[in-house]
C-alpha cells in the first residue's frame, strides 16, 4: 500500500517594531518689565502774613530805630525853641524888675502850671495786614513701562516608527510517499 506522507510547515513572520518618539524640548517664555514709577513732587509754598503794627506802636509812643531817633530829633529841636521862648520870656520878665517883677512872683506863675489827662484807648488804629497766597507747584513725570517678550520655543524632535516585517521561519510543504513493496530486492 503506498502510503503518503504530508509534512507541513507554516511560515511565520516575524515584526521587528520600532515606535515613534517625540522629544520636545521647550523653552519657557519670559517678560521682562523695566518700570520706572510715576513722581509727583509738590512744593507747597507757605502762605506769607504781613502785619504792619507800627502804627499802633506809635500810638503807644513806641517806634521803630529809623522813626524813634527821627521822631525825638523832631521833639527835642521843638522842646529846645519852646525852652529858648520860655527862657527869654522869663528874662524879659526879670529884666522888668522896676515894674514889680520878682522871682518869687516867676516861681508862683511855674507853679500853676495844670497838667491835663487825656484818657483814650491804645492803639487808635488797627494794625495794617496784608497776605500773600501762592498756589501749590507741582511736577509730574509719567511713569513707564518698557516690557521684552522673550518668546519660548518647542524644539520637536520627532523620530518616526518603523515596522520591519521579515520571515522568522519559512513555510514549505514537503510530500513524501511510501511504498514498501517498492523496495523489496529480489
Amino acid at each position: 500500500m503506498l502510503q503518503i506522507r504530508i509534512d507541513q510547515q507554516f511560515a511565520q513572520l516575524g515584526l521587528d517594531i520600532k515606535k515613534p518618539a517625540i522629544n520636545l524640548q521647550t523653552t519657557l517664555p519670559a517678560i521682562e518689565l523695566q518700570i520706572e514709577e510715576p513722581r509727583l513732587e509738590i512744593h507747597s509754598p507757605r502762605p506769607r502774613l504781613y502785619i504792619d503794627q507800627s502804627q499802633c506802636f506809635a500810638d503807644m509812643d513806641k517806634r521803630s530805630p529809623a522813626e524813634f531817633s527821627r521822631y525825638y530829633a523832631d521833639l527835642a529841636r521843638q522842646k529846645g525853641i519852646e525852652a529858648i521862648g520860655i527862657i527869654s520870656s522869663e528874662g524879659d520878665y526879670l529884666a522888668n524888675w522896676q515894674e514889680g517883677n520878682t522871682i518869687e512872683a516867676l516861681a508862683a506863675s511855674a507853679m500853676d502850671t495844670q497838667v491835663d489827662f487825656n484818657v483814650t484807648a491804645v492803639p487808635q488804629q488797627p494794625p495794617r495786614i496784608d497776605w500773600e497766597i501762592r498756589p501749590v507747584e507741582t511736577n509730574v513725570s509719567r511713569g513707564t513701562i518698557d516690557l521684552k517678550l522673550r518668546r519660548g520655543q518647542v524644539q520637536n524632535n520627532f523620530q518616526w516608527g518603523r515596522v520591519n516585517a521579515y520571515i522568522a521561519q519559512q513555510n514549505y510543504l514537503k510530500i513524501s510517499w511510501h511504498n514498501p513493496k517498492l523496495n523489496q530486492t529480489v
